[in-house]
């Protein structure tokens, strides 16, 4: 267990002196090249981990940062240095790699889009300004959008999906009453796209009862549209039927794909044929 005590110190270590041991994750090439950019344009924000092995050093975590230091051809990199003495085993330097890994929690869809529209108001601020100081008034949201995601490398806007229209996205779910956000930032529609358009679209006051209804226990609905048919009283959007869009498949496929259909569902067509020819 870490000593919590203990400081940490942060060291600026030779690159070429550290080993990667084999079986490592594969590296992502394009997060590779999104974190050089960032390295060159931002420096390195989080250091590696390593074990001091003699003259040189043994990565424990860091090594899509330990790549991208290589990719900008820089000598050194920030790091957190450890002794042997620091882990009971091999299996105890293996666990913090993992661990480091699932530590990290993932962005769900709303955060995702808070955290892209604040980066692209910070975006905003400092290259869509007339020469007044003041934002331009004739600036449209998405061609604001288009420039932003172009002002990203290509790297990038694979790595982080910033197209136009994803980014155009996340600015309108960001726009839910921080409120809301708040009410709603555990609950399984924070994940859900569709869902956070749908509740985005509607006016503060009814976001604030849509939220109500879906987080309140039990809750007393299972999505947007239903809460928006309890406020309504409206009734509740019905369900496609199954054979609905089966129907629209079977419409799609190539004659030989419906015979083949019909063959493996003989037994209920004919049993549906024989119901016909009943008589009344």
């Amino acid at each position: 267990m870490a000593d919590l005590s203990k400081p940490v110190v942060i060291s600026a270590i030779d690159i070429a002196l550290v080993d990667v041991t084999a079986g490592r994750r594969k590296l992502d090439p394009a997060w590779v090249e999104t974190l050089a950019d960032l390295f060159r344009t931002q420096g390195q924000k989080t250091p590696i981990e390593v074990i001091a092995t003699g003259d040189r050093f043994r990565l424990v975590f860091g090594h899509h940062r330990l790549a991208a230091a290589k990719l900008i051809e820089a000598g050194t990199i920030a790091a957190i240095v450890k002794s042997p003495e620091d882990f009971a085993s091999e299996s105890d330097i293996m666990l913090a790699e993992i661990t480091e890994n699932l530590a990290r929690r993932e962005l769900s869809v709303l955060d995702r889009a808070v955290d892209i529209a604040r980066w692209r108001e910070v975006y905003e601020a400092t290259h869509l300004l007339n020469k007044g100081g003041r934002r331009r008034k004739d600036a449209d949201p998405e061609e604001l959008s288009t420039k932003f995601g172009l002002s990203f490398s290509e790297a990038a806007q694979k790595a982080f999906r910033l197209s136009r229209a994803s980014i155009f996205y996340t600015v309108k779910i960001a726009s839910i009453g921080a409120a809301v956000r708040d009410q709603i930032a555990l609950h399984a529609i924070a994940d859900n796209q569709s869902e956070l358009l749908a509740l985005a679209a509607e006016q503060p006051a009814r976001q604030a009862d849509i939220a109500a209804l879906l987080t309140s226990e039990p809750p007393q609905a299972g999505s947007v549209a239903d809460a928006i048919a309890i406020l309504d009283r409206s009734p509740k959007p019905r369900p496609e039927p199954k054979w609905q869009k089966l129907a629209q498949d079977f419409s799609k496929m190539k004659a030989g794909e419906q015979d083949r259909f019909f063959d493996l569902h003989e037994a209920a067509i004919q049993r549906w044929l024989n119901s016909k020819a009943q008589p009344a």
